[in-house]
């Protein structure tokens, strides 16, 4: 009697083995397929995407350098000293005379930005731009005729004299660009654009050391009009998504920093670009 139930019991273990076996496996795909999928979703170039040449929206990151940033004060012809602080870059100090020409130089910095847009066709786009674009500040430069009190250094100014300077220039851009495209064979897309719109700007100086030694004090921020103009050079490494590389121009109108304007203010970038189009 005892060899039926211990043949019945061999069944029966085997039947359990094969549930589990098939279980395993059923568990072992289902863990392939989750951890498949987001890899699949991850992938930059799988955005199920429509051709360049056909209206959809699109999305632009790009990431460079602030090559070169030039900021000219306002001619300071026909205003006349002594008074508290020759401007309000070079603070805790007397000057007595007369300026004619002052500016401030920046270090290469980085520019980041970001940009959704929709395509019209294969040649019209638009697009609102927002980012950040960094510089720090490296000279202050001022010439006129003239003493200083209150300072370090040369109190003479007769001409031009440049410092060094501490502090950062900060601007965040809000435009909306309009660009232009030629595809070419090869994958290869020329553009152009331009923008307007408005800038955020903050801008400290400190420390002026050189043959002029002053503690700055000047902090101040704004937001002002401002404009765009660029070009590069595109390539579709895959169905929906493009690189490129641009050099951008902006420029800020009537820059004014608490009353104390600027004659021009321009900030030129070089940047690498990527794009998907939905």
């Amino acid at each position: 009697m005892s060899q039926p139930t211990t043949s019945r019991k061999k069944k029966g273990l085997g039947k359990l083995g094969f549930r589990i076996s098939q279980s395993a496996f059923s568990l072992a795909l289902l863990l392939l397929l989750a951890f498949d999928l987001p890899a699949q979703r991850l992938d930059i170039t799988d955005v199920d995407s429509k051709s360049p040449d056909e209206p959809g929206f699109d999305l632009r990151l790009a990431l460079g350098g602030a090559v070169n940033t030039d900021m000219t004060v306002s001619t300071r012809d026909g205003r006349s000293y002594p008074q508290q602080n020759i401007s309000p870059l070079v603070g805790n100090c007397n000057f007595n005379g007369t300026i004619s020409y002052e500016s401030v130089a920046f270090n290469p910095g980085f520019r980041f930005d970001f940009a959704p847009g929709y395509r019209l066709n294969e040649w019209i786009g638009f697009e609102f731009e927002t980012g950040c674009i960094y510089n720090t500040v490296d000279s202050y430069t001022l010439s006129g005729n003239g003493t200083f009190t209150g300072t370090g250094g040369n109190t003479t100014l007769n001409g031009t004299t440049t410092a060094d300077a501490q502090g950062y220039l900060l601007q965040v851009p809000l435009l909306v660009n309009v660009e232009f495209s030629y595809p070419i064979e090869g994958g290869w897309r020329p553009f152009l654009g331009a923008g307007g719109g408005g800038m955020f700007q903050k801008m400290t100086i400190g420390t002026l050391t050189g043959n002029i030694q002053v503690q700055g004090d000047f902090n101040q921020s704004n937001f002002m009009g401002a404009w765009e103009a660029f070009a590069g050079f595109g390539y579709e490494v895959a169905p929906g998504f493009d690189v490129s590389i641009a050099y951008r121009l902006n420029g800020v109108l009537a820059p004014d920093f608490a009353g104390y304007t600027m004659q021009n203010f321009f900030t030129q970038a070089a940047e690498f670009g990527m794009k998907w189009r939905f």
